[in-house]
């Protein structure tokens, strides 16, 4: 039996025919309106206001002050005929467009030759190609089958071109102006854009967003069966996971022109992880996904735009990785650590999903990917949230209150993302309200008091739970063990290593010192800590300007030995070891 339903959503409202009794999670996240943490019901994540009678779950995770307030959970939500949803305003979501930047030596990858060319007669029957690649001084082309229908036109119209090259092949035509390039860092949770002027060295404009893919799962492995079970149905077209981030791309480009008055770019580089970068292309991310972690290609690649659904006339350069857990996103962030150049033993932490970290000793690397999870993220905690308006991102002591907090933009508190989740264990910690086990217990102190049924009020709405601790713990220790790891690997300790680089958008945010104070960097380094910022972002813009960063960037991935942590003999025994928390 069908049944028509309404969805009012930020974008505006929409109707669907489905089928009559279905959860209508799949339907909304199908149609890129609403995240699926777990897609099971479980995490109490999937929030939309309906008008209709509770599930015991809903009950359960829910609440009944917020079931009072329209609130209910998609997965448990379904359809009947003339049924309307309201789908949340998600807020602003903070994505970090900033990094730190070095001197190098600008040679982008992809120059511009002002044009010449010949006339064509009868004594001069050249083609059209022929004529170009000389005047151009080239050694051939690359010219898609797009641009030599636009040729003729093109060079009899009497305007300024110039020659697009990537050493001496010929890879474009372009009317006179200034050469722009777009860098994508596409993140699990975000995707970061950056336009750049290539001739004055400078970021024009920067947009982030959401991944797109959110709706299909909070993590790589969710997605990856996300799309496996499209291709297993046999479905024809884009799986709508490529889809997504495609058409998201395109429209971040289109934004990022649109705000500087620019025509098209010459040249896109792309970096992310293995799975975003195979998600990207279309390639079958199956094999990622279990032992022996294989992915189909971890080749640097050249394609042209228009072949991912992005309207632009210029190829896309994605950067190559180290291994199926270690992609294009962390040899992007050796880039900008300075890694190809000789110094001190350094240790680059990636903190998200999978917590990606390399040790650099000597100009060799080791490598491995903790299975660190979503929580730093706010997925899979009781009140967690991305970073976004109204996430409270930091909290520190009040000798009155217990405690005090901001939150992103000022915005009353809805939730906590990774930064506070830090900062109210650290504090916790330091009041003795958790001891090293992570037990939770309320006392007569100020803090001690806002203690409640196995949680920390943060607010009437927004909790820290002792099954919240649980999964810190969890993470917390898994990214340490891969620290652990790697220095005993190497025969160091961490009073060998000078710097400790964070990377990524958590990384930025965190408070080093509530770092150090769980457990989650050590303490030896808690002064040693330098910020990148984006530094997906910031090496994968030296990628394509950096005078030989593509051979720096094989040079980095030949000296690097990847560990896979779930077949080393010691780090099940160094994860134990790490789910306590220091000791005051």
């Amino acid at each position: 039996m069908e049944a028509r339903i309404t969805v009012h959503h930020q974008q505006g409202t929409r109707q669907f025919v489905c089928t009559a009794g279905e959860p209508i999670a799949h339907l909304l996240r199908d149609e890129g309106l609403l995240p699926l943490p777990c897609g099971l019901g479980k995490c109490g994540k999937c929030l939309i206001y309906a008008d209709t009678e509770p599930a015991d779950e809903e009950r359960t995770l829910l609440g009944e002050r917020r079931l009072a307030a329209g609130l209910r959970l998609a997965c448990h939500t379904r359809a009947r005929d003339g049924l309307e949803v309201t789908v949340p305003h998600a807020g602003t979501l903070k994505v970090l467009t900033q990094f730190t930047s070095m001197e190098y030596v600008w040679e982008p990858l992809v120059r511009r030759v002002p044009l010449a060319v010949d006339d064509a007669s009868l004594e001069d029957q050249r083609s059209d190609v022929q004529r170009l690649q000389d005047a151009a001084q080239a050694g051939g082309h690359e010219l898609s089958l797009e641009d030599l229908t636009a040729l003729p036109a093109q060079i009899r119209s009497g305007d300024p071109l110039h020659a697009l090259l990537r050493g001496d092949r010929l890879h474009g035509v372009r009317p006179q102006g200034t050469p722009h390039a777009l860098i994508v860092d596409i993140g699990t949770t975000t995707v970061a854009a950056l336009l750049v002027d290539l001739d004055g060295r400078r970021i024009v404009a920067a947009h982030g967003e959401r991944n797109a893919q959110s709706p299909y799962g909070a993590d790589v492995i969710s997605r990856i069966h996300r799309a496996m079970e499209w291709e297993s149905a046999g479905r024809q077209g884009s799986n709508p996971l490529q889809a997504a981030i495609c058409r998201q791309i395109d429209g971040m480009l289109r934004r990022l022109l649109e705000e500087s008055g620019v025509q098209d770019v010459d040249m896109l580089c792309l970096t992310g992880n293995t799975t975003m970068l195979h998600l990207l292309c279309g390639l079958p991310g199956e094999h990622i996904s279990k032992a022996p972690f294989i992915p189909v290609t971890l080749e640097p690649m050249c394609l042209p735009a228009r072949l991912l659904h992005i309207a632009s006339a210029g190829r896309c350069f994605l950067m190559p990785g180290i291994s199926s857990y270690i992609g294009a996103d962390i040899v992007a962030s050796l880039l900008a650590a300075d890694a190809h150049h000789p110094q001190e033993p350094f240790l680059l932490v990636d903190l998200g999903t999978n917590a990606e970290t390399v040790l650099y000793v000597d100009g060799k690397l080791l490598a491995c990917s903790a299975a660190a999870g979503p929580c730093f993220e706010g997925a899979t905690l009781s009140c967690g949230m991305a970073g976004q308006d109204g996430a409270i991102d930091a909290v520190e002591a009040d000798d009155a209150q217990g405690l005090r907090f901001s939150t992103i933009g000022g915005a009353p508190a809805q939730g906590i993302c990774g930064s506070g989740v830090l900062d109210a264990l650290a504090l916790l910690l330091d009041a003795g309200c958790v001891d090293e086990t992570g037990h939770l217990e309320a006392d007569d102190s100020p803090l001690g008091r806002r203690i409640r049924d196995d949680a920390l009020l943060l607010t009437d709405a927004v909790r820290f739970s002792q099954r919240d601790i649980r999964e810190v713990q969890l993470a917390k220790a898994a990214v340490r063990a891969g620290m652990e790891i790697l220095l005993r690997e190497a025969g160091l300790r961490y009073d060998d290593i000078r710097r400790l680089y964070l990377a990524g958008g958590f990384g930025s945010a965190m408070r080093p010192r509530s770092a150090a104070r769980i457990g989650l960097i050590p303490a030896e380094l808690e002064q040693r800590v330098h910020v990148l910022g984006n530094a997906a972002g910031f090496g994968a813009l030296r990628y394509v300007t950096e005078k030989d960063a593509q051979t720096a960037a094989s040079e980095l991935i030949r000296r690097t030995r990847y560990i896979e942590l779930s077949a080393h003999s010691g780090f099940s025994e160094s994860y134990v070891e790490q789910m306590t928390f220091p000791a005051a």
